[in-house]
């Protein structure tokens, strides 16, 4: 399918869009802000991100974005090459169903998070590019609150919230081996892979009997999003466009009979449900801030899903681009960039 020519209020009109291949845009003449400095911007599909690193090193390509971190890190001392990026909404969560047994136990959940080892995630899988996550919430968000519970790595804590459960060194959770099989997108080994063998290694230490699943994004998206039956998952693409923790929780965590978005994981709570449309109703930024201050510190007791970390977003391009500017929304506006000549 092809699309030649649109109309534009914006710096740039389409000019050719190949649909899987590349996107074509070019200066637009009537545009009433500032000139943009190039005159067409080509966005070219190359599926394999290492691919995309050749591309830019041997300068067939002056940016490239959605590297793996360890690309990415790379990159820092490539000759011609810069890699910048700061921490927007960008989050890797692990998700758990509240309708699959054992995860029905708020217990359980909060095992399972107390045995993630973040400071060995931030440092294997993000090259130091990720901070852990305290809440449920993007921590550069208005309306962000540390939650007073947080979850540091603690393997006998969980080991006994375990015992407390019924299930003493992991036993009896045996029977429960397909709620255990730790699903993330093929598409994202690169990324997904290294976090994925290294909880599954601290999970078993505990007592959890976690296998990896790895499947392609359609079909874990289909089971994530649409079916909602995918038990035990790793998922860092999604992210609140609102930027507003209002919007967040509405998003994520606010039941559907009560017109919330996602909720991947079946989570249900009467108190975050009245508490959101307080929080929506208050004109007063001081009370609205301490309602979603609540809520956010009965997500981390209840912990709809484990909150592991945040990471950079972060771009690589020449050295001579300049205006590359981080905004949230999390994408580059081509109208501000320009080579240094």
């Amino acid at each position: 399918t092809e699309t030649e020519g649109s109309p534009s209020f914006t710096p740039y009109c389409l000019k050719e869009w190949k649909l899987g291949d590349s996107f074509t845009v070019e200066r637009n003449e009537d545009y009433y802000g500032k000139r943009p400095y190039f005159d067409r911007v080509i966005m070219k599909r190359v599926p394999n991100s290492a691919n995309r690193v050749a591309i830019l090193r041997t300068g067939g390509a002056q940016m490239t974005e959605t590297l793996t971190p360890k690309e990415y890190n790379s990159l820092r001392d490539a000759r011609g090459v810069k890699v910048a990026g700061h921490f927007s909404n960008q989050t890797l969560m692990f998700l758990v169903n509240h309708k699959v047994p054992p995860f029905d136990d708020v217990r359980v959940r909060q095992a399972v998070a107390l045995s993630i080892p973040y400071d060995e995630i931030i440092r294997v899988t993000y090259f130091g590019d990720a901070h852990q996550w305290h809440g449920l919430v993007p921590s550069t968000y208005p309306g962000y609150a540390r939650p007073t519970t947080n979850y540091e790595e603690n393997p006998e804590k969980a080991k006994a919230l375990l015992a407390e459960a019924g299930y003493p060194n992991g036993e009896g959770l045996e029977k429960f081996a397909s709620s255990f099989q730790l699903s993330y997108e093929t598409e994202r080994e690169g990324t997904l892979g290294p976090a994925a063998i290294v909880i599954r290694s601290a999970l078993r230490k505990v007592g959890f009997p976690v296998e990896l699943d790895p499947m392609p994004t359609s079909q874990l998206a289909d089971r994530r999003s649409v079916k909602k039956d995918i038990p035990f998952s790793l998922y860092d693409l999604s992210r609140p466009i609102g930027v507003d923790a209002a919007y967040a929780v509405l998003l994520y965590f606010v039941t559907p009979a009560k017109g919330g978005i996602l909720n991947m994981t079946h989570f249900a709570s009467d108190k975050v449900d009245s508490l959101y449309y307080q929080a929506k109703a208050e004109g007063n930024p001081a009370a609205r801030n301490s309602i979603l201050a609540d809520i956010q510190n009965t997500l981390m007791s209840e912990l709809p899903w484990i909150p592991v970390v945040e990471y950079k977003t972060q771009w690589a391009f020449t050295d001579k681009m300049r205006g590359v500017t981080l905004h949230p929304d999390s994408n580059i506006r081509w109208h501000e960039l320009y080579l240094e000549e």
